[in-house]
């Protein structure tokens, strides 16, 4: 019942459930050898950091939950780069702390750590889940049950409305070619519904305030539209939108007593930000 009850291991169970369906479509990129070795070693290497750190052992639900991360929404042409990013989200979370907190969810930094450092050999990826309306509605009940547990559906919510008035208002404004279609097809992509249930949701990142949730989503909207706007709508804007919306909202999660490593750690963020803005746009596309 315990088991139940615990949120990151129904977290886990969604997620399990998501690569599976990828997995019976045929759509999955990574091999089953390459996702159960991924998430044993993610298991692994959690652990070991849980006994450095904390001097416990304890099943780490959270590097499992990262590693599905990194398998539904990244592809790779060499063999040993999730196995790095699967390190370097779960080290982050250790290493990148303000008053003990961790600022960015494990997953998305995995992502910008690819891009930052392995680019054009790890991209975002599209389509593994595929486009039907089935799976679609899949997602969105897997998500909407365990956003209604954690409390967060505010933020998907708030995110959703943002994003489709702000690119209606701006896009409508300035762009004579753009229809409502342009935004309406974002929604049949199962890596975007994805990403507003179960990664820009994180608890751990994310404000427990209702106030501060509707705020912080609105503010991941607004980047994304921006860039979508001034760079062009690719896949990787929604990502570096919550990257530096994290590090930039912190301050609304938790009152920051070390102020000077919280400019330091935004100041992070927007560097990586605009790197990441100035290289190629490129994803892999499952079709």
């Amino acid at each position: 019942m315990n088991l139940i009850k615990n949120i990151q291991f129904q977290q886990l169970i969604n997620l399990i459930l998501l690569v599976s369906l990828a997995f019976y479509n045929g759509l999955l990129y990574p091999s089953l050898f390459t996702i159960i070795s991924l998430v044993i070693f993610a298991l692994l290497f959690e652990s070991t950091l849980n006994y450095y750190f904390d001097k416990k052992l304890y099943f780490p639900y959270s590097a499992a939950v990262s590693a599905f991360g990194i398998i539904l929404m990244l592809g790779w042409s060499l063999w040993y780069i999730p196995y790095i990013l699967v390190m370097a989200a779960l080290l982050q979370k250790r290493v990148l702390k303000i008053d003990g907190y961790h600022i960015f969810n494990p997953s998305n930094f995995a992502l910008i750590f690819a891009l930052l450092l392995f680019f054009p050999k790890a991209l975002p990826i599209v389509g593994q889940l595929g486009k039907g309306f089935f799976v679609l509605v899949v997602i969105i009940i897997l998500g909407v049950f365990i956003l209604l547990r954690v409390n967060r559906w505010l933020i998907s919510l708030s995110f959703f409305i943002s994003y489709f008035l702000l690119s209606y208002l701006i896009f409508k404004e300035y762009d004579p070619y753009w229809q409502l279609e342009n935004f309406i097809v974002n929604f049949y992509s199962s890596s975007f519904i994805v990403y507003i249930f179960f990664m820009l949701t994180d608890p751990k990142t994310t404000p427990n305030r209702l106030s501060f949730q509707a705020l912080f989503a609105f503010i991941v909207a607004f980047v994304t539209v921006m860039l979508n706007f001034f760079i062009g709508e690719y896949l990787k804007n929604i990502f570096i939108a919550l990257f530096f919306t994290s590090a930039l909202c912190f301050i609304c999660s938790h009152p920051v007593k070390n102020k000077k490593l919280y400019y330091l750690l935004v100041l992070f963020s927007t560097i990586i930000s605009i790197v990441l803005l100035l290289q190629p746009s490129k994803y892999f596309i499952m079709n």
